[in-house]
């Protein structure tokens, strides 16, 4: 804890002192005055944090600002993150409660949109956090004591709430990438006095086309646009009048710029309309409206205020026109409906009307011209000294001075003839038996930074309402953002900010990011160990994220652990092993075909980034998984292809290819045949075809090598190496036609969809038939169990799977082929079995 000239919490304490360290993190006319250290219970740890309070300048308002920070002492600013914002307004509270909690050192603090939220502290800082709540308390005091009136302003907290730590650094160096554009904005007020919109179209060009310079925003304030008993009793008419009166201001505007209305909002008999630029419209980023009824009972709206607000480029701006009450004695009323128009407006976004940096209020004040009884005007309503002299008795400025209503906003100099009372159709004050006094009731008031007025004027050519309108022009220096400098600014923040969050997240270092298997082959296990460590003063967890294939790995890839955690300075080792063997080598070759790893794997840190790492190596080619097709197109053993090479091979789809059928397959046939007797029993039930152990890789070699060697293994390895190399491609060999030939009812109909295969499957089905076929007639294996393995490998299917009688219709297929009566017609089995014929089987 630290008060500004006090001492240095013990364990923050480094080359700076906290104080220096933490003030890096606000703008200048934010002061720190009080630090104090405390904590928080997260799970079975805690949590540093370092409370600050601080005060604004420019918004003469408290808050405390809490921070995490992750090592002791502290070095750098870097170090801080914003966490929590307390804005120390009348809903703030700072409450100690003992009662039932685990330690008497702890406190809650809390505001109408957060709380309680609960810190806790040391024993030895019991004096601090004394000293601590003194100095909160007496921020407070400071600000319930100020004038009631007075609105408080915290927009200062806004760039330290949840809006990310970019967006804080990019509004502190704004001045490094922040232009000032100059906007003409042209503000206008009439009320017209129920009287219908003029059909002529040049009507209000006098009026809204007076401009020497093309405006590039219009807000045109309209009162008494319709009665209130008109607009409730026929609201079809007021919105056919409120198009009119906008076609015909849109109409009217300067003529050589191109505009369009943007927003514009009626409440009742009020109604703003905002006018802009064609080319000004892409710039405006949000526009808001808001109204407040006011008049009878507050409610009806036939006063009140309509606003609408809109972010142009960087800049904020409001405009407002409102209608208060009417009549000479109505001062107070008036005030009234000021503040409540000022208290009740609130866009969607939450801003208020100051929450702008541009604001124009504009309308129907009704103010009057207050003079003294028996005051006498010193001459005729056209002379500039006697405007001066009648604005001495002028309301709206007297209750300005007395701080009732409009504080801090400005008016320009008036320079033209009161705007009410006029006999309609006249440039005359009113004529009739109540003789009004001419007052100025039709104002245009500013408020905020880089506004310069430009003009402030009537017009007195316009007769039809018993007001004159009123039009002041402004140029405003609008804050604008200059995207190459911004640019830099931005790349230099995300640099700074992502260095920020990596020295304070959790974070592990990993012995290599490239685990390379270095040569793979089929049916060898393999694996690699690679060291994750701790580098940072935090325990940390770590686990593979699970991808989209709903596992942290591929199939050919195991990772243990799978999860696990390190403790601050320690290391854990992580074993990989891979295994292409006949369960993975499909998904295998399918991925060598489409990449040049064999994984990545997501190392993920809890609260922390995830770290990738590439599983790679070299795929021996070996002739189990491969297509028929890719065998053909080799022209020396698969042993001296590399990864490279044989990719290229099977990405080919040309019909070229060195030899008709596979050498693979003729030798292990050529074996097989020569058996004779031997092979009796070799092909087993189907299920044992995959059912691999190391001895089975010295088939693998001879045959990967076209060895002119003697087959190292038995008839049994061979039938299985024979079923393996039918099975294991990722298309079955009879594929594209299974379904259709699964479909046949004789022979002579599937020998139709044989021819079309291509010739190395075709080839292939018939040679292994005769094969089968002439084993079958020397009795060597059985019909039915040949004809079910073989059939099921053939004819894979995982759609046709589903069918009740896929393995009836596989073992029927063979049938035809590989019985030696020569039956052309299928025969269903069931049927010669006494069960009858299937319905489910199609025509």
């Amino acid at each position: 804890m630290e008060s500004v000239g006090d001492h240095v919490p013990n364990r923050l304490t480094g080359v700076k002192s906290s104080l220096q360290i933490v003030r890096e993190r606000f703008k200048e006319d934010e002061i720190i005055l009080y630090l104090f250290e405390a904590y928080q219970i997260k799970g079975p740890e805690d949590a540093n944090r370092l409370l600050a309070l601080v005060s604004s300048e420019s918004g003469g308002t408290f808050a405390i600002i809490s921070f995490s920070f992750v090592r002791t002492p502290l070095t750098s600013v870097n170090e801080l993150i914003i966490n929590k914002v307390f804005a120390i307004d009348e809903s703030f509270q700072l409450r100690q409660d003992c009662k039932g909690s685990i330690t008497a050192y702890q406190f809650d603090l809390s505001t109408a949109e957060d709380g309680p939220i609960k810190y806790y502290f040391y024993p030895s800082e019991s004096a601090s956090y004394e000293e601590f709540v003194a100095k909160v308390i007496s921020c407070k005091s400071s600000m319930t004591q100020s004038d009631p009136e007075t609105v408080l302003n915290f927009r200062w907290l806004n760039d330290y709430r949840q809006i990310g730590e970019v967006k804080q650094e990019l509004k502190k160096r704004e001045s490094e990438y922040i232009v000032y554009k100059d906007i003409i904005i042209y503000c206008s007020t009439w009320n017209v006095n129920n009287k219908p919109c003029c059909d002529n179209a040049d009507a209000l060009r006098s009026w809204l086309g007076c401009s020497e310079r093309a405006p590039d925003i219009y807000a045109i304030g309209l009162q008494e646009l319709d009665t209130p008993a008109k607009a409730m009793l026929n609201s079809t008419q007021v919105q056919a009048s409120v198009a009119q009166w906008n076609e015909r201001m849109v109409q009217s505007v300067h003529p050589d710029v191109e505009y369009e209305i943007l927003q514009y909002h009626r409440l009742v008999g009020i109604m703003l309309t905002v006018i802009v630029r064609k080319q000004l419209r892409q710039h405006i980023l949000h526009c808001r409206f808001k109204s407040v009824a006011r008049g009878v009972l507050n409610t009806l709206g036939n006063k009140g205020g309509v606003a609408i607000s809109l972010q142009l480029n960087e800049g904020y701006i409001c405009f407002v026109n409102s209608h208060l009450a009417a009549h000479m004695g109505y001062v107070e009323e008036r005030n009234q409906d000021y503040n409540a128009i000022v208290d009740g407006l609130r866009f969607d976004d939450g801003r208020t009307i100051s929450d702008h940096d541009h604001i124009f209020w504009l309308g129907d004040l009704n103010y009057r011209i207050q003079e003294p009884p028996g005051q006498q005007r010193p001459g005729p309503l056209t002379d500039a000294q006697t405007y001066e002299l009648l604005l001495q008795y002028d309301q709206l400025r007297q209750e300005m001075r007395k701080g009732k209503c409009f504080e801090g906003y400005t008016e320009g100099e008036i320079k033209f003839r009161p705007t009410y009372k006029y006999d309609p159709g006249t440039d005359n004050y009113d004529s009739s038996e109540k003789q009004r006094a001419p007052a100025y009731c039709d104002r245009v008031l500013w408020k905020g930074t880089r506004i310069e007025q430009l003009a402030y004027n009537s017009i007195m050519d316009i007769r039809q309402s018993d007001h004159k309108p009123v039009y002041a022009v402004f140029r405003v220096k609008i804050k604008t953002r200059d995207e190459i400098r911004y640019k830099r600014v931005q790349e230099e923040v995300l640099k700074a900010v992502d260095k920020r969050e990596n020295d304070n997240q959790p974070q592990i270092s990993v012995e290599k990011t490239v685990i390379d298997f270095g040569r793979v082959r089929f049916n060898e296990p393999c694996m690699r160990d690679f060291n994750v460590y701790n580098s940072c003063p935090l325990p940390v967890d770590f686990s593979f994220k699970e991808k989209d294939i709903h596992d942290i790995c591929e199939k050919w890839l195991q990772v243990d652990p799978r999860k696990d955690s390190l403790m601050i300075d320690s290391a854990r080792s992580i074993r990989i092993k891979m295994l292409a063997d006949v369960h993975t080598i499909r998904g295998l070759l399918k991925k060598i075909r489409s990449s040049d790893n064999f994984d990545i794997l997501i190392l993920h840190v809890e609260n922390g980034r995830d770290i990738f790492i590439t599983v790679t190596g070299d795929y021996q080619p070996s002739c189990f998984g491969l297509s028929m097709e890719t065998m053909c197109r080799t022209d020396r053993p698969l042993s001296e292809y590399s990864q490279e090479q044989i990719k290229h091979l099977m990405n080919d789809n040309s019909q070229e290819y060195c030899v008709t059928m596979p050498r693979e397959f003729f030798l292990l046939i050529d074996y097989l045949h020569k058996q004779g007797s031997k092979l009796e029993g070799g092909f087993h039930t189907f299920e044992s075809r995959k059912s691999l152990n190391t001895h089975f890789n010295v088939v693998r070699d001879w045959l990967d090598t076209w060895c002119d060697e003697e087959f190292p293994g038995t008839p049994q390895s061979a039938a299985q190496a024979l079923l393996l190399l039918l099975d294991l491609p990722e298309q079955p060999l009879l594929e594209p036609f299974v379904e259709d030939l699964l479909a046949s009812k004789s022979k002579s109909k599937a020998m139709d969809y044989i021819a079309l295969l291509s010739p190395p499957k075709r080839n292939v089905f018939m040679h292994l038939c005769m094969f089968l076929r002439e084993g079958i007639e020397c009795q060597y294996y059985d019909l039915d169990l040949v004809a079910v393995t073989f059939g099921r490998i053939l004819l894979r299917s995982s759609e046709c799977k589903a069918w009740p009688d896929y393995k009836i219709r596989c073992s029927q297929f063979m049938r035809l082929f590989i019985k030696s009566d020569g039956a052309d017609v299928l025969v269903n089995r069931n049927e010669e079995a006494g069960a009858g014929p299937r319905a489910d089987l199609p025509a």
